[in-house]
């Protein structure tokens, strides 16, 4: 979530004509006539203009400061005041990569985990990626996702699996490193799928030759 007080440099106890203040200064300072080839001023001037429209407007700021103490008493986390771009989203992916890799797999949410890598491509993120066409970026965000998913099944992971597809778009490297991640899932699922009934039936030889042994 978006904490636009941070993004406007001021507090909730800043006054209209303090948020308005600030909204001149640093719209002037990130305008898009003044950084035409620089996406992030832009994305940075997207945020202030809707950080201001909502600061200023008390229809939408009650519904954002309704948004906002429910976030924060859920997720004790504050908001974000960086503008969306794909270095915030690689930020978000490698935070997520590290918490699952510490998480005990039999303790851990699954379903909510997989949740949390699809939000990393949501729609909003997605756009912002293929908008910038940091080519590199999206394929670091690809390779730490897959290794954030590896341990999860592939039942659970096909929607990801088609935002990642929508990520690399058309770069032969990230479409190869999905598929052959898919392969690995599926051919991972065959052996787990007849690994148990091997070891049962192990189980029941070995009892069977200890019980003829014993007979005999």
């Amino acid at each position: 979530m978006k904490d636009y007080y941070r993004i406007l440099e001021c507090t909730p106890m800043s006054t209209r004509d303090d948020i308005k203040r600030n909204y001149r200064r640093l719209a002037q300072q990130f305008h898009p006539d003044k950084h035409a080839d620089d996406p992030f001023a832009t994305a940075r001037f997207h945020d202030i203009k809707e950080a201001y429209e909502t600061l200023t407007r008390p229809a939408l700021k009650n519904a954002w400061l309704q948004e906002r103490w429910l976030h924060q008493v859920m997720n004790k986390l504050p908001g974000e005041s960086e503008p969306m771009t794909p270095y915030l989203v690689l930020k978000k992916v490698l935070q997520l990569e590290k918490h699952i890799s510490r998480t005990d797999s039999f303790r851990m949410d699954h379903y909510g985990m997989v949740k949390k890598m699809e939000a990393m491509l949501s729609d909003e993120q997605l756009e912002c990626l293929l908008k910038f066409n940091e080519s590199e970026i999206n394929r670091t965000i690809l390779s730490h996702l897959l290794t954030a998913a590896r341990g999860f099944p592939l039942s659970m992971l096909e929607n990801l699996i088609q935002k990642m597809h929508k990520l690399a778009a058309n770069d032969q490297e990230s479409v190869k490193s999905i598929l052959d991640f898919r392969k690995i899932l599926i051919s991972r699922h065959k052996t787990e799928r007849y690994t148990l009934p091997l070891i049962l039936l192990a189980t029941a030889l070995i009892c069977a030759l200890i019980y003829l042994s014993g007979k005999y």
